[in-house]
C-alpha cells in the first residue's frame, strides 16, 4: 500500500453502521439461486500483459474458488467500472491489487461499496490498490476509503510502515495464517486497520510498537467478505518466482465468501472415482529414438504405451510433420494412421506448424510460402517451448495463419489419418498455450473441445497449491481447458534433462489428493492427467518415467475417461446452476458432463425417497459424493440416516441410460478394462444375475451371478470391454 500512508486517523472519527450478514443467493421467481460467480478484478496497467491470466487472482486463487464449486470472471478495471448486468450471478467480489492506484479510484470505491450493500461479498487481498486514482494521481477523499472499510466491519487508520523493526505479531490463528509458510521473522508491512464488528473473525493482530494503538487486524473475515494486508496472503520468493500461501485459501474463502454447506460441481471425480485422462502432444513423433535407432519415436509410444495400456489416450499430430507435402512421408502417415486405429484412441490434433506463440505468430518448422526462420533469437520464452531449438515467424495474414493452424489441421486429419468413424475430438494447443479469442472460437465453430496449458506442478520442487493451475484460462469471452497436470517438457526442463523428470508427475497426483508436503487435510484438487509428448519415445528413461506414470494410475481408484469428456466436464461446470429449492433441498441443472456435486464436512447423505435425478453417492475423507443422472436436472433433498433404496454407490466407468430398482438394474457404458460396480441399499443375501451385451451387435459377452452381502451391497465386476448394455436381475 502506497497512499494515504504515513497519515494518522484516530478511532472514533468516523461513526458507522455495519452491514449484517446478508446471505449469498439471490431470489428468483422459483426459489433461491445460489450464484457460482467470483468476479476476480484487476488493473491490467499494473501488469506485463492486459490478459487476465497475467493477474495474482488466476495465478494463485483461482484453483482453489474451483475447488469450492466457483467460476471466476475477470474484469479489467482499465476498462472501466463493471455494469448492474454484469453483476447478477456474481457470489462475490475479489481483488488483488499489486500498487495503491486504480483508474477512477472515487468510483470505484463507491461502486464497491453498493455492491457490499447490494449482498455482494467482498474480499480484499494484498493491496486494497484504491488509495489514488491511476488516471490523475489524485488522492482519493478519505471518506470513500473508509466508507469501503466500514463495508466489512473494518476502520481504517492507515500509519502504514515496512520497518520491521517496530511490527510484531499480537495474536495469531497458526493454521489460517501459516499454511505453507510460517511469520517466524517475516512480519515485513503495518497498516492500521481495527475490526470494530462483533461478526468479524480476526486471525492476524499485528503492533507496531514505535505508536499508541498500534494494534491490527490484517487477517480478518466479515460477514459481508474479509481483507488480508500485503506480506500476509502470501510469501513471493523473487529469486526464482516461486510462491507459498500464509493464509489457508480453502478455509478462508470458504468463510469469507459465505460459501460453506453450498455444493460444489467437482472436476475431478465420477461416479465415486478419481477421474482418469491422458494425451499425447504431436511433438518429436519422426524423433530417432535411442532405444532402437531403426525406429521413430512415435513407434515407440505405439508398441510401448498405446498398443501395452488399454486406457483411453488421446493422440495428435502436427500436421505439416505427417503430410508430405510438407515436412512428412508416406511412413509417417501409415504410423499415425495406425495410431489413431486402435480402439482405446482418440483422435486429437496439435496443429499445422506447431505455433510457439499465437499472438506474435511464431512457430517451429519453416514453410515455404508460410514461415521464414527466426534467425538469432535467445528468447528463453521462445526457446523454452520449443523442444526442436530453434522457431519461425510466421508471414502469412492472421486470419489464413488461424485457419491453417485449427481449421485445416483437423480437416487434414479427418480426411487423411482418422479411421472411418472417428473424427478429431480435441485440439491440443501449442507452444505458450496461450490462443487468442478467434482461435478457440474455430475450435467451438468445428465442434472440437480444447485443451493445454496450466502446467500444474505440487512435487518437492514445487510444494505448494500456489503451483496448481485453475481448471480454465478465459480470454474474450471464451474458454481455454488447462491440462490438469504439467507434461514432461516441464519436467525435463525443455527436453534438456533430467530425462527421467517426469518421474515427478506421480509426485503430484499424490499430493492433489493426500497432500503430505504441506499441513492439510487430504482434498482431491486434481485429476490424474498422464500428458506427454512423443520424444519421451526417445530414450529409455522417459519413456519408463511415463510408464510409470500409466501404472501409477492403474493402481489407484479410477475411473479413466477420453480427454474430449474430460473437456465436457469442465463446460459443465461452467454451465451448471445450483437453486435452493426453499425447503431444505437443492436443484441442479445445466451441468451436462459435470455429474458430481460435493458436500464437504457436512454429515449428511441423500435422501432418495424425496429426490430426484439422482443415482446414488459415495463419502471419501468426510466428503459426500453425490452422483447425478445424465438428464441435466436434479433435485437433492439430504437426511442423516442413510436410504433404504437402491443406489448406485460406485462405478469405474462412466454410466448413462441408468434405472436402479430391488430386482432389476440395468446402464449402458464403455469400458477399457474390467470395471467393478457397486449398489447399496439392496435386499441382503440376494441373488443377481448381471448379463452383459455389446452395444454394437447385441451379442451376449458376459453372463454371472452375484449376491448381495449382508448390509445389502453388491459388487458386480465385469471383465468385457468396448460399448456394452449390463442388465443386472435379481434370481428369485
Amino acid at each position: 500500500m502506497r497512499s494515504l500512508k504515513g497519515h494518522s486517523f484516530q478511532a472514533g472519527i468516523w461513526l458507522f453502521i455495519v452491514l449484517l450478514s446478508i446471505p449469498a443467493v439471490v431470489r428468483a421467481e422459483d426459489g433461491l439461486r445460489q450464484p457460482r460467480t467470483i468476479l476476480a478484478l484487476y488493473d491490467s496497467s499494473e501488469l506485463y500483459s492486459p490478459l487476465p491470466d497475467d493477474n495474482l487472482i488466476h495465478k494463485k486463487a483461482a484453483v482453489v474458488l474451483n475447488y469450492l464449486g466457483m467460476k471466476v470472471r475477470y474484469h479489467d478495471l482499465a476498462q472501466g467500472l463493471p455494469g448492474d448486468g454484469e453483476m447478477e450471478d456474481v457470489c462475490g467480489v475479489l481483488t488483488w491489487f499489486k500498487d495503491d492506484s486504480v483508474p477512477s479510484a472515487r468510483d470505484y470505491c463507491r461502486w464497491a461499496d453498493r455492491q457490499m450493500r447490494s449482498g455482494k461479498r467482498y474480499v480484499i487481498l494484498g493491496n486494497f490498490g484504491a488509495y489514488r486514482d491511476a488516471k490523475t494521481g489524485a488522492k482519493t477523499p478519505q471518506e470513500d476509503v473508509f466508507r469501503l472499510f466500514e463495508g466489512l466491519g473494518l476502520e481504517y487508520l492507515g500509519n502504514w510502515t515496512d520497518n520491521p523493526l517496530v511490527i510484531r505479531v499480537v495474536e495469531k490463528d497458526s493454521a489460517m495464517v501459516e499454511f505453507e509458510r510460517t511469520l517466524s521473522g517475516e512480519v515485513g508491512e503495518y497498516e492500521g486497520v481495527v475490526s470494530a464488528s462483533r461478526g468479524n473473525k480476526a486471525y492476524l493482530v499485528i503492533e507496531r510498537t514505535d505508536i499508541a494503538d498500534g494494534k491490527s487486524t490484517v487477517v480478518v473475515t466479515a460477514p459481508n467478505g474479509g481483507f488480508v494486508l500485503e506480506e500476509y496472503e502470501l510469501f513471493i520468493n523473487n529469486a526464482d518466482n516461486r510462491s507459498a500461501w500464509r493464509i489457508e485459501p480453502f478455509l478462508f474463502f470458504e468463510e469469507a465468501f459465505g460459501l460453506k454447506g453450498i455444493p460444489r460441481y467437482d472436476t475431478t471425480t465420477l461416479f465415486g472415482k478419481r477421474i482418469f485422462y491422458s494425451h499425447i502432444d504431436g511433438d518429436g513423433f519422426r524423433n530417432v529414438s535411442d532405444i532402437d535407432p531403426k525406429r521413430i519415436a512415435g513407434e515407440i509410444i505405439r508398441d510401448e504405451i498405446l498398443k501395452k495400456y488399454g486406457l483411453p489416450i488421446t493422440a495428435s499430430f502436427i500436421a505439416a510433420e505427417i503430410d508430405p507435402a510438407y515436412l512428412g512421408s508416406e511412413k509417417m502417415v501409415s504410423i499415425a494412421r495406425e495410431i489413431l486405429s486402435l480402439e482405446n484412441v482418440e483422435v486429437g490434433v496439435h496443429g499445422f506448424s506447431h505455433p510457439l506463440d499465437w499472438d506474435r505468430q511464431l512457430t517451429v518448422f519453416e514453410i515455404r510460402g508460410y514461415s521464414r526462420p527466426l534467425t538469432g533469437t535467445k528468447d528463453p520464452d521462445i526457446l523454452s517451448e520449443s523442444p526442436y531449438g530453434r522457431a519461425s515467424l510466421i508471414t502469412v495474414p492472421r486470419a489464413e495463419f488461424l485457419r491453417r493452424e485449427i481449421v485445416d489441421a483437423t480437416e487434414y486429419t479427418n480426411r487423411v489419418l482418422a479411421p472411418k468413424g472417428k473424427k478429431v475430438a480435441v485440439y491440443q494447443w501449442t507452444g505458450n498455450c496461450r490462443p487468442p479469442a478467434d482461435a478457440i472460437a474455430l475450435t467451438e465453430g468445428l465442434g472440437i473441445r480444447n485443451i493445454n496449458g496450466g502446467d500444474s506442478r505440487f512435487d518437492a520442487a514445487y510444494p505448494s497449491y500456489t503451483g496448481l493451475a485453475p481448471l480454465t484460462r478465459s480470454c474474450g469471452g471464451r474458454y481455454q481447458v488447462y491440462a490438469s497436470n504439467a507434461n514432461e517438457n516441464i519436467y525435463t526442463n525443455g527436453w534438456t534433462g533430467p530425462f527421467y523428470g517426469y518421474e515427478y508427475v506421480r509426485e503430484t497426483f499424490r499430493q492433489t489428493e493426500t497432500p503430505t508436503l504441506v499441513r492439510a487435510p487430504p482434498r482431491r484438487v486434481k485429476p490424474i492427467n498422464v500428458y506427454y509428448h512423443y520424444f519421451s519415445g526417445e530414450k529409455a528413461v522417459s519413456l519408463k518415467a511415463v510408464k510409470d506414470a500409466y501404472d501409477y494410475a492403474l493402481a489407484q481408484d479410477i475411473i479413466p475417461v477420453r480427454t474430449s469428456e474430460y473437456a465436457a466436464l469442465v463446460d459443465g461446470f461452467l454451465s451448471g446452476k445450483v437453486r435452493a429449492t426453499g425447503d431444505g433441498g437443492w436443484e441442479f441443472s445445466g451441468y451436462g458432463n459435470c455429474r458430481t456435486v460435493r458436500f464437504d464436512s457436512e454429515g449428511m447423505v441423500p435422501d432418495l425417497s424425496r429426490s430426484a435425478g439422482i443415482l446414488g453417492f459415495t463419502t471419501w475423507n468426510g466428503c459426500l459424493y453425490v452422483h447425478l443422472t445424465e438428464s441435466g436436472r436434479a433435485v437433492l433433498y439430504c437426511a442423516k440416516d442413510p436410504p433404504r433404496s437402491p443406489y448406485l454407490k460406485e462405478a469405474s466407468s462412466v454410466l448413462t441410460d441408468v434405472s436402479i430398482s430391488d430386482g432389476s438394474i440395468s446402464f449402458s457404458t464403455r469400458t477399457y478394462r474390467e470395471t467393478t460396480y457397486q449398489f447399496a441399499g439392496l435386499p441382503p443375501g440376494n441373488r443377481y444375475e448381471a448379463r452383459v451385451k455389446s452395444a454394437r451387435t447385441d451379442a451376449v459377452l458376459f453372463t454371472r451371478a452375484f449376491v448381495s452381502d449382508q448390509k445389502g451391497g453388491l459388487t458386480v465386476r465385469v471383465p468385457s470391454k468396448g460399448d456394452i448394455r449390463v442388465v443386472i436381475t435379481r434370481i428369485r
